[in-house]
């Protein structure tokens, strides 16, 4: 699976802000991943609805774990420097929406 086959089903389900990439596995000699972690940043969402779509709705070949926050949870959480979320913003790759935001 490929990283824009991905990013099409996500934004399948939902209108993000942003999604971000941050944990990838690829298969040996290939582009294709093998596992995926994907960080969405959304406006307004039901957490529990828009995760039970995605898992449901996106047809997936690979293990792919999805991390959810709200605009307004994401800008809080990046202003402590500690934090998950500043750690995926430092290292994770941008694939949909601006490429630095806080």
């Amino acid at each position: 699976m490929k990283r824009e086959e991905l990013l099409k089903g996500v934004l399948a389900c939902c209108r993000p802000r942003r999604v971000i990439l941050y944990g990838e596995k690829f298969v040996v000699d290939s582009h294709d991943m093998k596992s995926a972690d994907l960080c969405i940043i959304l406006d307004q969402c039901n957490k529990t609805e828009l995760l039970r779509k995605l898992y449901l709705k996106i047809n997936m070949p690979i293990p792919v774990q999805f991390l959810l926050y709200r605009t307004d949870e994401w800008r809080e959480l990046l202003s402590d420097s500690g934090s998950y979320a500043s750690a995926i913003e430092k290292k994770g790759t941008v694939l949909y929406g601006e490429t630095s935001q806080g």
